[in-house]
């Protein structure tokens, strides 16, 4: 008979809130330095001007491949 081992342990990852940001600490500046002014960002598009006329093609698509397949059965089963 096989011998019974103990588990492998799991590797020990260190979570993601301890390791240090690439910007956490701000970089020196000269003693009359201005803070540097962060850009005014644009604000996000809202949902209802995404464009989704790619569902419709989707959509038109699967009906023609459904169509086309329902024919191909009916076609079947008259022939046979």
């Amino acid at each position: 008979m096989s011998s019974r081992r103990p588990r492998r342990q799991r590797r020990r990852r260190d979570r993601g809130s301890t390791l240090p940001r690439p910007g956490a600490t701000p970089a020196p500046q000269a003693a009359g330095a201005t803070p540097a002014r962060i850009p005014e960002q644009t604000r996000p598009e809202h949902h209802v001007a995404t464009d989704y006329r790619y569902v419709r093609r989707d959509l038109v698509a699967v009906g023609v491949v459904s169509v086309i397949t329902l024919a191909f059965v009916l076609v079947a089963a008259v022939i046979a």
